[in-house]
C-alpha cells in the first residue's frame, strides 16, 4: 500500500497549498518528520504579522531564521524596528497596511521603516499599501524608485494618503509610478493640484486603475497624467464623489494618445453623446469596455458598432438608461467574440423584430432583464429560450429586474418571461455549464417540476433565486429541494 512518505515533494507542496488555517498547517507539520520537512516551506511561503496580535504570531528571530522561505509578506500596523531590518532573498510580494495611529509612533517613522524594508529586498515585484490612518510616504517611494530590480504592480488603497500641492512626497509618488507596469490607485486625488508627474517617463506603465475619492475639480490634472501614459493597454477610471469630465480625454483620443488600449472602463461621467462618439471613433478596437453612466446615445453606439463589435469580449453597460433595448439586441446579433454582456433591458418585442441568430456563441455571462408587453405570450418566451439554447458555453444568467420607482414613488414593475417547462424551458437542456440563474423582481411562478428539471439538466447549478413561486406551499417545497442540494439562494 502506498504511504504518504512515497509522495514526491512536488505533490506534497501542492497538498500543502490546500491546507487552510495556521492551526491546520501546524497540525499537519507535526504529524511526522516527512511532512515536517516538506510542509515547512509551505508554512513560511506567506507570512502575516500584525501589531494587533499580542503576542505577535511570528517572532523576529524566527522570521530571520526562515527568511529564505518567505515569498509573500504582510506587515500590518506599527511593528518593532527589527521586522523592517530583515532581508528576504526570495520575496516577491509585499503588503503594508496601517489603520490607526499609535501614541509615540509617527507617520514619518513608519515611512523610514518601510523604506528600509524595500532597500533590503530589491526582489519585490508587487507592492500593496492600505492606508486608513494618516501617513506620509517620501522615503518609501524613493526606495521603490531606486532599489527594486523589476517592479511590476503597485496597489494603493486608502483615505489618508497625504496630498499637498507639489510637495516632496507627492513628487516621490509620481516618480515611483514611472517604474511600474501596473498601478492600481484608490484614494485622495493625487492630481488635484499637482503637476509633479510632468518630469517623468511613464512608458513602462501598461495597466492603470485610478479611483479618486474626491470631487474632480476644474484644476485637476488627472487626464494630463493619463495622457502621458502612451503604452496603456488597460485603463479603469472612477470617481466616487462626482462625475468624470470627458472633454479633455476626447481631445487626447483624437490624436491617438493610447494606440494599444484594449480595456477601457469608466465610472459615472458628465460625458455627452458626441464626446463618447469621439472617444470610441479614435480609440483602437477595444476588447473590454464598461460605462457606469453618461450621455451615451445613437452617435456613440454607431461608433461602438462600427469600430469595436468585432473585438469586444466584455461589455458592461447595465446602468446606462440611454443604452436602449434595440442597441442590446444588436450586440447579441453581431458581437461574435463576446464573453460577458451586462445591459439594462431587452424587450422581447424588439427581439422578435430581428429574428436572426445571435452571433455571441462564446457568451459565458449574460446579465440583462428581458421584458415583454404581454407576459401571456408564450411564443415570445419560446423564442427567447431558443436563442439562449444556442449559447452552449453559458455559465451565468441573471435576468433580474432592477428596482425602479416612478414619480409617485410607486414601484415600477414590467412583465417578464416565465422560466417554466410549458413556456419552452426544456430547450435549455443544451446549457450543461450553467451554475447560476437569478431572476429577482420578475414575479416568477415556477412549479416544483420546473426546478426539478433544472437540477437534473444543469448539474453545476449552485446559485439560484430564493423566491420563484407565487404559491407559498410550492415555494416551501422548492426551497427545501434547493437546500438539500446545497444550492445558494
Amino acid at each position: 500500500m502506498a504511504h504518504i512518505n512515497d509522495l514526491p515533494a512536488e505533490i506534497l507542496a501542492v497538498i500543502g497549498g490546500y491546507i487552510r488555517g495556521l492551526n491546520s498547517m501546524r497540525a499537519a507539520i507535526f504529524t511526522c518528520k516527512h511532512l515536517h520537512q516538506h510542509l515547512i516551506p509551505v508554512l513560511w511561503k506567506q507570512i502575516s504579522v500584525s501589531d494587533r496580535t499580542h503576542p505577535l504570531s511570528t517572532k523576529v528571530d524566527a522570521l530571520k531564521a526562515h527568511a529564505h522561505l518567505v515569498h509573500r509578506l504582510n506587515y500590518a500596523g506599527y511593528l518593532d524596528t527589527g521586522y523592517y531590518d530583515i532581508s528576504f532573498p526570495h520575496l516577491t510580494s509585499l503588503m503594508l497596511s496601517v489603520t490607526e495611529e499609535i501614541e509615540g509612533r509617527s507617520p514619518q517613522e513608519l515611512d523610514s521603516s518601510w523604506a528600509r524594508l524595500l532597500l533590503l529586498n530589491p526582489t519585490i515585484c508587487h507592492i500593496e499599501i492600505f492606508a486608513f490612518s494618516r501617513i506620509y510616504l517620501k522615503d518609501f517611494w524613493d526606495a521603490a524608485f531606486t532599489s527594486l530590480y523589476c517592479p511590476q504592480r503597485v496597489t494603493i488603497d486608502g483615505t489618508d494618503m497625504h496630498v499637498a500641492p507639489d510637495d516632496e512626497d507627492t513628487k516621490a509618488f509620481w516618480r515611483a509610478c514611472s517604474r511600474f507596469e501596473e498601478v492600481n490607485y484608490r484614494g485622495r486625488d493625487q492630481a488635484a493640484t499637482s503637476r509633479g508627474f510632468m518630469d517623468y517617463d511613464y512608458s513602462q506603465l501598461k495597466r492603470l486603475r485610478y479611483n479618486t475619492l474626491d470631487l474632480i475639480l476644474p484644476g485637476s490634472t488627472q487626464v494630463e497624467w493619463v495622457g502621458m501614459c502612451h503604452n496603456l493597454t488597460k485603463f479603469h477610471w472612477e470617481c466616487d464623489r462626482g462625475l468624470i469630465p470627458l472633454q479633455r480625454f476626447a481631445d487626447l483620443a483624437q490624436i491617438s494618445t493610447w494606440p494599444m488600449l484594449e480595456d477601457f472602463r469608466i465610472g459615472s461621467t458628465s460625458g455627452t453623446d458626441w464626446q463618447f462618439s469621439t472617444i470610441l471613433r479614435h480609440l483602437p478596437p477595444l476588447k473590454h469596455w464598461a460605462l457606469k453612466s453618461g450621455g451615451f446615445g445613437v452617435s456613440a453606439f454607431d461608433q461602438l458598432r462600427d469600430r469595436h463589435f468585432d473585438s469586444l469580449k466584455t461589455l458592461h453597460i447595465s446602468n446606462v438608461d440611454t443604452f436602449t433595448s434595440q442597441m442590446a439586441v444588436e450586440v447579441l446579433l453581431h458581437c461574435s467574440q463576446l464573453e460577458v454582456f451586462e445591459a439594462r433591458r431587452i424587450s422581447l418585442e424588439d427581439l422578435g423584430l430581428t429574428p436572426g441568430p445571435w452571433a455571441c456563441r462564446r457568451l459565458r455571462r449574460l446579465v440583462v432583464f428581458f421584458t415583454m408587453d404581454n407576459n401571456q405570450d408564450i411564443n415570445l418566451t419560446t423564442m427567447l429560450f431558443e436563442h439562449l439554447s444556442k449559447l452552449e458555453l453559458l455559465q451565468e444568467i441573471d435576468v433580474s429586474q432592477k428596482i425602479c420607482y416612478g414619480w409617485d414613488y410607486n414601484l415600477i414593475s414590467e412583465p417578464a418571461p416565465q422560466w417554466r417547462l410549458d413556456h419552452g424551458l426544456a430547450q435549455l437542456s443544451t446549457l450543461p455549464r450553467l451554475w447560476r440563474l437569478t431572476c429577482y423582481g420578475t414575479r416568477q411562478d415556477m412549479r416544483v417540476e420546473d426546478v426539478e428539471w433544472m437540477l437534473a439538466h444543469w448539474p453545476p447549478l449552485r446559485e439560484f433565486s430564493w423566491l420563484v413561486s407565487r404559491d407559498a406551499n410550492t415555494q416551501m417545497a422548492i426551497t427545501a429541494m434547493l437546500k438539500k442540494r446545497k444550492i445558494f439562494t
